[in-house]
């Protein structure tokens, strides 16, 4: 019998793009001059204030739910964790998600664009200092963060940063890097047995398969197509786009491939369940039944992850 065929369960809960955010801010003066002020204006007077109007009270609800009996083994957060990744929102951001607390299972994040919203922010380590608790794993020595590996049972779950601060308004578009691929594909050659799951915050492409816009996507997606590919991994997570989706294609990538959407905004709000034995991904769909303020579950589906 093979080690795959002898693995255990294992549980995992996925989330994405909660998008808090904080009052006060905390401006300083370089912000005005910033991405960050048409940023704040989209988020205060245009449509993504409304859409986020319930996000506190939908996250309250669903880490209860990841704290009672469907408390899984691992939680997944792929990015996007605040409006415009200020401390303040990153401090409450983490809290709210339970980072670090006892009472709620072991995590692993990566940062969203929203989270690294311009070099500044980049450079302040700001998202690494708040959710270091879910960036713990294996690395290949103690130089830079991403990449980094986690395993829960015999799964491998392996974290990359896929986001870099970007300066111009229009501009949002992710980036891996050369040094991060390099590393990445030197870390999967170390990883023991079992699947392999790439955590990204950008995704592969949109729901219908196909790339993203030219100022929206990840720059340089086939370099870590192919270094994902040769690494053994068997399935890629991601959030970034706000509607849950699934994509299986050989045509888009080698292995299959889940938007996880965002868990707080209206009328998307929702999270992933899965259970991976072996090879076999049984997934639930876990959505906010916003009359009853409860999640519950809307679809099941299954998928055989790449060997």
């Amino acid at each position: 019998m093979s080690n795959v065929a002898t693995m255990q369960a294992v549980r995992l809960a996925h989330l994405s793009d909660v998008h808090l955010t904080s009052r006060p801010l905390g401006w300083q003066w370089r912000d005005w001059f910033s991405k960050r002020l048409t940023g704040w204006i989209n988020s205060r007077v245009l449509s993504r204030r409304r859409r986020f109007r319930r996000a506190d009270e939908v996250l309250r609800v669903l880490i209860a739910d990841l704290g009672s009996q469907r408390r899984p083994d691992c939680v997944i957060f792929s990015g996007d964790a605040t409006m415009l990744g200020f401390p303040g929102e990153l401090a409450r951001a983490a809290a709210a998600l339970g980072v670090g607390s006892t009472a709620m299972p072991p995590g692993l994040a990566v940062p969203g664009n929203h989270d690294y919203y311009s070099p500044a922010v980049e450079r302040s380590g700001g998202f690494e200092n708040y959710f270091a608790p879910w960036l713990d794993g294996q690395r290949l020595d103690e130089g830079p963060i991403y990449p980094f590996a986690r395993k829960v049972g015999p799964v491998w779950l392996v974290g990359v940063n896929s986001c870099s601060g970007n300066r111009w308004p229009w501009n949002a578009v992710g980036r891996v890097g050369d040094a991060q691929l390099h590393r990445l594909g030197r870390l999967l050659e170390t990883l023991g047995p079992g699947p392999r799951i790439l955590v990204t915050h950008y995704p592969v492409g949109l729901a219908d398969g196909q790339p993203e816009g030219p100022l929206h996507r990840l720059r340089d997606l086939d370099d870590l197509l192919v270094v994902a590919e040769r690494g053994g991994v068997s399935l890629w997570l991601h959030g970034h786009r706000h509607d849950p989706y699934r994509l299986n294609d050989p045509r888009v990538a080698p292995f299959p491939v889940i938007c996880a959407g965002s868990a707080t905004q209206s009328g998307h709000w929702g999270y992933n369940e899965y259970t991976i034995d072996g090879l076999h991904l049984q997934g639930v769909r876990r959505t906010f039944d916003l009359d009853r303020r409860c999640f519950r579950d809307s679809e099941t589906f299954e998928l055989k992850l790449r060997s």
